[in-house]
């Protein structure tokens, strides 16, 4: 590919960047966004564009959640015209009082319940209509709401829900919802459904009670679907007779991965102009003793894989493990990866030695992550920048990734395209079964089986950016960072 082509490609692939940033802004024309903090609790509120007092609902994130994660299905609503309350529960996102659910299972619902006070102290709120939605950990909390504010709340969704306590009249309204491959959310929520009344009710009464099954959606997937969002909306238009307007698929999502494309397609496109002879694959010829070091890398990842696992049972029969250095699941995970990367580089993996110039990569690479990734993911459906009370947990984590980050990057070195891809996919698959082996057995490690199928994507991104580059460290720095941010973002602090 010539000079003059790879510079016409990039500069296509920054207005379909730009057209990407336009589109997700325009979707929130008509809604004002305030962030506000009410007894500690941070709350985003959504507020239409109205004339009159109009509905609020609260809706709450599940574990690892924030709201952030529920923006995307509050858009549809807001559009619709309902005000919308979105808190950071204890522990997740902004909200710096520590989760203690042990001793203190009563935490979430009152979250909700002063995310709930706060439309109420609204203007633009009308206190007659009033409904609570919660997905996963929030669907309990939204229910046990709902039972203690019968008064106020006349309609309660609850998405994804665990064990919870209900009854025919309490809480009011109630829909149960679940994805047709979140096999026991749906499971309970049917139980719920029975404990309920079962099917049908009067809403005038408080009694209307339903399940609605959302085909081919997971736990994680339920709150991109607009059948998903529109089932919520049909259902609190019909407890309040709101007469919405049909409220078209939100977009912001599809725009978002349109402009993840576009960065990977501007940086591919521009790092040969940087590297060794215009490609990067001439670097295998360059260094041939090191491709004597990443053989077998397939059976290198799985072994290294499961010593981790054991090595880190042994771990947790000396030091409890859940909830290591105040935060739950990242620890556990980023110490399974150190070990891993260890074990890795013990059975020869041996990467080049560092230079200068990876440091600068490794910023550059990190960098262009976090642009296709984080940045206008951070408008659409991720907590992506961390408070200042978060920032202590992210050099930590990066340091300890770091060496399993370095030899997978190792392991690719020399293999460029399709073939380096393809590798790099089946380590992926590798080390998702190993760090899944791990989550069912290792204390606390538990709710990665439910957000295991995102790794392959969290995979995959990093390894599209670092190997056009071909340098381990600078690749496994970025990659290490990148995974690092994230684990600091994601689960809640203790």
């Amino acid at each position: 590919m010539n000079r003059h082509l790879r510079l016409g490609i990039a500069l296509i692939a920054v207005l379909l960047m730009a057209l990407a940033w336009w589109m997700v802004l325009a979707a929130e024309r008509g809604v004002q966004s305030l962030s506000l903090t009410r007894d500690g609790v941070p709350v985003t509120l959504l507020l239409p564009a109205v004339s009159e007092p109009a509905p609020g609902v609260v809706m709450a994130h599940g574990f690892a959640g924030s709201e952030r994660l529920m923006r995307h299905w509050a858009l549809t609503l807001a559009r619709a015209g309902v005000v919308v309350a979105l808190p950071d529960l204890s522990g997740h996102g902004r909200n710096q009082t520590p989760l203690d659910w042990w001793n203190d299972p009563e935490q979430f619902q009152r979250d909700v319940q002063t995310a709930l006070d706060l439309l109420l102290s609204r203007p633009e709120v009308d206190h007659r209509r009033l409904g609570l939605l919660g997905h996963s950990l929030g669907a309990g909390a939204a229910i046990d709401a709902g039972k203690l504010r019968l008064d106020d709340v006349s309609a309660v969704v609850a998405i994804s829900p665990g064990q919870s306590e209900v009854g025919p009249g309490s809480p009011r309204n109630l829909m149960l919802m679940a994805g047709a491959w979140e096999g026991p959310f749906l499971a309970a929520a049917k139980t719920l459904l029975e404990q309920a009344g079962g099917e049908g009710g009067n809403p005038l009464q408080g009694t209307a009670r339903t399940l609605t099954v959302i085909p081919h959606a997971e736990h994680i997937g339920i709150l991109f679907r607009h059948e998903a969002h529109t089932a919520s909306l049909a259902w609190f238009d019909r407890i309040w007779d709101l007469s919405a307007p049909a409220v078209s698929p939100n977009p912001t999502l599809a725009w978002w991965l349109l402009h993840l494309l576009a960065v990977l397609i501007l940086w591919r496109t521009l790092v040969p102009l940087f590297t060794p002879g215009g490609d990067p694959s001439s670097l295998r010829g360059m260094h041939p003793d090191w491709l004597n070091h990443t053989r077998r890398p397939l059976l290198r990842a799985a072994l290294s894989g499961v010593g981790a696992t054991a090595a880190l049972i042994g771990i947790g029969e000396v030091i409890y493990l859940d909830g290591l250095g105040g935060i739950l699941v990242s620890p556990q995970f980023a110490l399974w990866l150190a070990l891993a990367g260890l074990f890795w580089l013990a059975l020869g993996t041996r990467p080049p030695r560092p230079e200068w110039a990876d440091l600068g990569w490794g910023m550059v690479m990190f960098g262009v992550l976090m642009l296709a990734f984080g940045v206008l993911g951070a408008k659409v459906w991720l907590a992506w920048w961390p408070p200042l009370h978060r920032l202590p947990y992210l050099p930590v984590l990066t340091l300890l990734i770091l060496p399993w980050a370095v030899a997978l990057s190792t392991a690719l070195l020399g293999r460029g395209g399709i073939q380096g891809f393809g590798l790099g996919l089946g380590i992926t698959l590798v080390t998702m079964v190993t760090v899944g082996i791990a989550a069912a057995v290792v204390d606390g490690m538990m709710f990665l089986l439910i957000i295991l199928p995102l790794l392959p994507v969290m995979l995959a991104l990093p390894l599209l950016v670092s190997l056009p580059a071909q340098r381990p460290w600078a690749g496994g720095l970025a990659m290490a960072a990148f995974l690092g941010w994230t684990l600091t973002m994601m689960f809640p602090l203790i």
